[in-house]
């Protein structure tokens, strides 16, 4: 059974809130103006989606316009998007990390699916793209929530944690990062890391040493499916 000791409840809870609300008001918006024919409805959906842009600024540091814009640059957003990370390991045990250049923190190689791409090919393409290593699975750690565990963020993200081991290459500087490196769990620069990543690197830590007993992590239920009007009635 999966585990959810990782999660981030207490630090932060006030802007967890914030965002999750903000997100499925975005998501609800969007969905109506989807279906939506009528001007009037159209316009009380983009004030909906008005409502999500300022929820979202009062935990934000980017600026109201740009968030503004961002969404209704994305009217598509009706659902979380797919990333993968990978969790790279060397003969010593080390996990490989980057550091990302748009915010200088130290994160997991990884990035978004492409479309037709296996989710596993994509942690090896990221991995490649980011670093300069290649490597090959050995494992699938779990699926790990953003929003649960400090990420934020414009978009709520559903991460898939790949293990892998190192097949060949020398880290390298690529244009998507400012450094490259080995670390073990003691030299790595905890207080450096990109949001939402430590609790991965924990686990891939954890599971490193109690592969292969280690089952995959995922987010447990936090609420019981509410009914609908399809349920009451075949009740009464």
């Amino acid at each position: 059974m999966g585990s959810n000791d990782g999660r981030v409840l207490e630090e932060g809870a006030a802007e967890e809130t914030i965002l999750r609300v903000a997100g499925k008001l975005r998501a609800l918006s969007n969905n109506g103006l989807h279906f939506a024919d009528n001007p009037y409805q159209i316009e009380t959906f983009e004030q909906m989606l008005v409502l999500s842009a300022e929820l979202t600024e009062l935990v934000d540091a980017r600026p109201l316009a740009q968030i503004q814009r961002h969404f209704f640059d994305d009217t598509r957003y009706v659902s979380p998007y797919v990333v993968v990370d990978t969790a790279a390991f060397d003969d010593a045990g080390r996990i490989l990390l980057i550091q990302r250049k748009d915010n200088g923190r130290w994160a997991l190689p990884g990035g978004w699916c492409e479309v037709n791409e296996l989710p596993a090919e994509g942690a090896v393409r990221e991995v490649w793209e980011e670093t300069g290593c290649r490597v090959a699975l050995s494992g699938f750690l779990g699926i790990f929530d953003n929003n649960y565990h400090g990420g934020g963020g414009l978009h709520h993200l559903y991460c898939l944690l790949f293990a892998a081991r190192h097949v060949e290459g020398r880290p390298i500087v690529t244009r998507e990062t400012l450094g490259v490196g080995w670390f073990t769990p003691q030299d790595l620069p905890w207080d450096a890391l990109h949001a939402a990543h430590p609790t991965r690197i924990r686990f891939a830590f954890e599971w490193q040493k109690e592969e292969p007993s280690r089952r995959p992590f995922y987010d447990l239920p936090r609420h019981q499916p509410h009914p609908t009007w399809q349920h009451n009635t075949h009740q009464e």
